[in-house]
């Protein structure tokens, strides 16, 4: 891959679309990833439908702190140690459920003025608390999606969501290209942004 393509896909983030995050080294799982303060109904039911995983919304663990997002406690048998906190949403009334309520959640997180009665906990989206030191301290898509959206210029969230096959298994390299190529969604591995990034500090 090369820096064109790392180029394509900033654009694409900085357009609100999604991208496919591709993990080789770890979990071999491609998640869709866009900004938390670009997020559309239409695509987070792209998300749900497309992706079929777990929608989360990926923030910097000041965000959390701001909103009153703890850590959700962990038994330590995950050796990904994936950083889940408590699933919030948007405290206005509405069951929280719909596509559009969640779009609401999850945009609702990038606002500077954000504070903890501003939601239900727990609600319907989930959430993940990315490590202090970010990709130095965990090389997650969690960490890799806020970096992504650092060098295309974002603040704020990101969201995240698992893509899985028609029959629920996890979807293949081949399966993840195949899906790039139908929906022009650029397709970057983490490998590819943790050189990216730490070229670019």
């Amino acid at each position: 891959m090369s820096r064109g393509n790392i180029e394509r896909a900033l654009d694409q983030l900085r357009r609100g679309r999604p991208i496919i995050l591709f993990d080789t080294y770890r979990e071999w799982e491609g998640d869709l990833a866009f900004a938390a303060q670009y997020c559309t109904p239409e695509t987070v039911n792209f998300a749900l439908t497309v992706g079929r995983g777990i929608l989360c919304v990926a923030m910097l663990p000041e965000t959390a702190k701001a909103i009153g997002i703890k850590r959700l406690e962990s038994n330590h048998l995950d050796p990904l140690r994936t950083p889940f906190g408590m699933p919030i949403s948007l405290a206005n009334g509405s069951s929280g459920v719909s596509v559009k309520d969640r779009c609401e959640t999850i945009r609702a997180t990038c606002r500077v003025d954000v504070k903890p009665n501003d939601f239900c906990m727990p609600g319907h989206v989930a959430t993940l608390i990315a490590h202090a030191e970010g990709l130095s301290g965990r090389q997650g898509h969690t960490e890799t999606v806020l970096a992504s959206l650092s060098m295309a210029g974002i603040m704020g969230s990101g969201v995240l969501c698992e893509i899985l096959d028609s029959d629920g298994s996890i979807a293949s390299q081949d399966a993840l290209t195949t899906l790039s190529d139908r929906y022009e969604l650029p397709m970057l591995d983490i490998s590819e942004v943790i050189t990216a990034f730490g070229a670019g500090k």
